[in-house]
């Protein structure tokens, strides 16, 4: 495809080139005979106010036959004058000459007759292209000057270009265009293989950069929430149910890797929480309260100083946001709070209530609508939570307090498709499904569950 484009581009080029070049040929042609005709008719451009029209039209009609096919092979080769008239400065016509051999002098003295004389600045060449049944003309002025060197008329003439010089222009143009696209191609089968193995490389270079940060985000959000609950099952569900949320919704795949970024690492912040205050069985006091409120701070601390987790930062810093304003740590309300952190809070909570936890059991599947429910417009997006809704029945049958070996496959499938897809596909690597989750699932030999043969969340 480049290549074509480049083609195109360069014949184009030098097909308008050769095009001007041509006309150049022919323009110079023309000044090289105005000045012929000057000196022819010195004589009479020199008396003032040109005096003698009649010896000027018989000096035209002179040089005209003079420079007819019969008589002047060299232009007979590239084209000959079929039609010339003479002004003086004040544009008035002093004479005119016409080659009635010309199959199209009519429509030529025609279209002259009724074109007002146009004058050329000092220095510049005037002139015009028109096509009469397909072949050039070409209509020039030129000054006719004095043996003063003062310019005291204009010689117009029309240019016929023969069929010969036509002939000689497309196969000039044909060998030049020819000659361009081997050279393009030529190039091309040359530093296509560089221009390749670079791109192998950087692709190669990228992945292993990505899968570095990618294992560094597994790693660490397995120890978050193993120091929070001793499994990390939870953030592989919440971050399973939010990804689907987020497709359904229409975010773009640049919203979704930072989705994924922050519900993987949504609690990272909790590290900096104590023992005392994480592992507590029961409800916590205002007091213990306000310190557990602390982590989303501390977790923006802590992906503030990687460029790479950056984007995780809104749903890392607005999960414990609520669309009322209620929430923490800055009261944001409605639209004010990213998308990712509004459909991340539904996923979190939904989680939170159909899974096991030290202080209480996993509740059934109306009770925890019932919940959801009871926070609508207040604590979570409605619309969000009519489209979670729609999808809720199956996540509660596939991931509800699931902590089995295929939500770490079924991530490692989300990572893939979101984060490598681009660089596989340049390097043309047609990997396996297990070779797609090994950075998730490396050292781990998979498991099949009862009733949990397809990967979750489907």
């Amino acid at each position: 495809m480049a290549v074509s484009v480049i083609s195109i581009v360069l014949v184009s080029v030098t097909w308008i080139n050769l095009r001007d070049t041509a006309v150049e040929r022919v323009l110079d042609r023309v000044l090289m005979a105005s000045g012929q005709f000057s000196l022819q008719a010195r004589e009479i451009l020199d008396r003032p106010g040109l005096l003698d029209p009649g010896g000027l039209q018989r000096e035209l009609e002179a040089f005209a036959a003079a420079r007819s096919p019969h008589h002047d092979s060299s232009f007979n080769q590239m084209g000959r004058f079929v039609y010339a008239r003479i002004y003086d400065t004040g544009a008035r016509r002093i004479a005119r000459v016409s080659d009635s051999s010309y199959e199209h002098i009519a429509v030529v003295n025609q279209r002259m007759g009724d074109a007002a004389l146009r004058i050329p600045q000092p220095g510049q060449k005037q002139h015009r292209v028109f096509r009469l049944d397909g072949m050039p003309l070409i209509s020039v002025v030129a000054p006719l000057t004095s043996s003063k060197d003062e310019v005291v008329a204009y010689l117009e003439g029309v240019f016929a270009v023969s069929e010969a010089a036509m002939a000689a222009a497309r196969m000039d143009t044909l060998k030049t265009v020819a000659c361009v696209i081997a050279i393009v191609l030529a190039t091309t089968l040359v530093l296509y293989p560089v221009i390749i193995n670079l791109l192998g490389r950087l692709a190669r270079t990228s992945r292993s950069l990505l899968d570095s940060h990618m294992e560094t985000l597994n790693v660490l959000g397995s120890a978050i929430a193993k120091r929070d609950s001793d499994t990390d099952a939870h953030n592989y569900r919440v971050t399973i149910i939010a990804v689907k949320l987020g497709e359904a919704f229409g975010l773009t795949a640049r919203e979704m890797r930072a989705l994924i970024k922050g519900a993987f690492l949504h609690d990272v912040g909790k590290i900096g929480i104590s023992d005392s205050i994480l592992h507590k069985p029961g409800p916590l006091d205002s007091d213990e309260y306000s310190v557990m409120k602390t982590h989303v701070n501390k977790g923006l601390e802590i992906i503030s100083r990687s460029r790479w987790l950056k984007d995780a930062m809104d749903v890392v810093g607005g999960h414990h946001e609520k669309v009322d304003g209620s929430g923490y740590p800055n009261g944001r309300s409605g639209t004010d709070t990213p998308v990712s952190a509004r459909i991340f809070a539904i996923a979190d909570v939904f989680d939170a209530l159909t899974s096991k936890r030290p202080y209480k059991e996993p509740l059934s599947y109306e009770e925890t609508l019932a919940i959801l429910e009871k926070g609508r417009g207040t604590h979570f997006d409605a619309e969000l939570l009519d489209l979670f809704e729609k999808m809720a029945p199956n996540f509660y049958k596939r991931l509800a307090n699931r902590e089995d070996l295929q939500l770490k496959e079924r991530l490692g499938d989300i990572a893939h498709k979101y984060f490598m897809d681009d660089m596989e596909t340049i390097l043309s690597r047609k990997a396996t499904g297990v070779d797609r989750r090994r950075r998730w699932s490396k050292g781990r030999k998979r498991q099949n569950h009862p009733g949990t043969s397809s990967p979750p969340g489907e």
